[in-house]
């Protein structure tokens, strides 16, 4: 999608959010690279470079607040079909997995702005995205949730359910997401109408196998939802594989789903 050479890339989504980004002197590459932010914990040093996240307020001459995710990252890179060797930056696979989910109506953070820029040797990346207001992770609405002990079983089936749903609806494009943790699936009115979204898109990619989607997410899923019960995951995988019974196809694709568990 970009060159990987003299690259020098910014592009903000929209005019409005430029605009507001303008109001802050934040509307160029450079002013947003130079911009302090805090970390939401130290940066991540591997693949020869860095990778930090931290969390913007700015507001607009409205009154209102833009509240984003500022994702900034140097020489962090990961190979590609089109970049075997060298790599590409890792935001900038990020970058595109999202504006792919969007098109395809599957909830993720909205893209705010996107930019790479080479100086010298040092590859560079800043991808902005807007706050997912009122999502939490799943795992800490699941920790909540046996802290308070007022859920019903109804409400933890419901909310099953949806997980289920809206991860078979993201496989069905196409894409494994190969870091399914109970983290990255964001979770907003759990308790009544579940909404659901993705995040952490960086390790994204494309398989043309279906049941190979499942295999890997699901496992990955299923070994860090701590607290599920053997009958809340059952449940899980009749939902995600539409069936209304444990059938005998299904029986041995939980149980290859389980035995990669085991393998913690």
């Amino acid at each position: 999608m970009f060159p990987f050479k003299k690259i020098s890339i910014a592009q903000f989504q929209n005019k409005h959010y430029r605009e507001v980004f303008a109001q802050h002197q934040l509307d160029h590459f450079d002013q947003l690279w130079a911009k302090q932010i805090s970390w939401f914990e130290p940066p991540n040093h591997r693949r020869g470079g860095w990778s930090g996240v931290g969390q913007l307020e700015l507001a607009s001459k409205k009154g209102d607040v833009l509240s984003v995710f500022v994702k900034k990252q140097q020489n962090h890179r990961r190979p590609s079909f089109l970049h075997p060797i060298k790599g590409e930056p890792t935001f900038r696979r990020e970058y595109k997995r999202l504006k792919f989910l969007e098109a395809n109506n599957i909830k993720a953070p909205k893209v705010i702005f996107y930019g790479e820029k080479q100086v010298e040797n040092n590859v560079t990346a800043i991808l902005v995205t807007k706050t997912l207001i009122g999502f939490q992770p799943l795992d800490e609405v699941a920790q909540q949730w046996r802290v308070s002990g007022n859920v019903t079983r109804q409400q933890k089936y419901n909310l099953l359910k949806k997980v289920a749903s809206s991860v078979r609806e993201f496989h069905q494009t196409g894409l494994v997401h190969r870091a399914l943790y109970p983290k990255h699936i964001f979770v907003k009115d759990a308790g009544h109408q579940p909404e659901i979204a993705f995040i952490d898109l960086e390790s994204a990619r494309f398989s043309p196998i279906f049941l190979y989607r499942a295999y890997f997410d699901l496992s990955k899923l299923t070994r860090y939802a701590n607290g599920w019960t053997r009958s809340e995951r059952m449940y899980f995988f009749l939902c995600y594989f539409q069936a209304q019974q444990m059938t005998t196809s299904l029986k041995r694709m939980c149980r290859f789903i389980m035995r990669r568990v085991s393998r913690a």
